[in-house]
């Protein structure tokens, strides 16, 4: 028999084993549920308002912006375009009066847009600190804008110059 292989050495080495075998085995693993409550109002925005954003002459880049009412002081500002370059960075604005007035003067500026997703390149949504803008929007007289350089890519009315295509109150 084997030099190191001793029958007395052996049966204390199963006996251990089949112990540690049994102790793992019969330790109780809690499977807990997800906890997927969050606080009375917390994780839903259900008050929105969309608008459409066509594309400039020569652009192929159209899609929609939309304002969320957060609370009486937070807009949120969503972004979602299409045919966007992957590797560029368009900028975009809200800018005053109707898009046929192509007006130069910016009211407020947005996140810049990355190419690769149509979407604001920083967060997903432009916050707006300014108690009332969501419920003024109605009244707004604006226009936005998306630009790469200096050239208009997608531009749409908001506010008093159209209606929203779709909202949620």
């Amino acid at each position: 028999m084997n030099r190191f292989v001793n029958k007395g050495s052996v049966i204390p080495a199963i006996g251990l084993f089949l112990a540690m075998l049994v102790f793992l085995s019969s330790c109780e693993q809690n499977k807990y549920e997800p906890n997927t409550s969050v606080a009375p109002g917390g994780g839903t925005v259900t008050t929105y308002k969309s608008y459409t954003l066509t594309s400039a002459t020569g652009s192929t880049v159209y899609g929609r912006v939309v304002f969320y009412k957060y609370s009486a002081s937070v807009t949120m500002i969503e972004m979602g375009l299409y045919n966007t370059v992957s590797g560029t960075t368009y900028s975009s604005a809200i800018y005053e009066g109707k898009v046929a007035d192509n007006s130069t003067k910016s009211l407020k500026t947005l996140d810049a847009i990355t190419g690769a997703t149509g979407g604001f390149a920083t967060n997903k949504y432009f916050i707006i600190n300014e108690a009332g803008f969501y419920d003024k929007l109605n009244t707004y007289n604006a226009n936005v804008k998306v630009m790469l350089g200096t050239k208009v890519m997608a531009s749409g009315n908001i506010g008093s110059n159209t209606l929203p295509v779709a909202q949620s109150q």
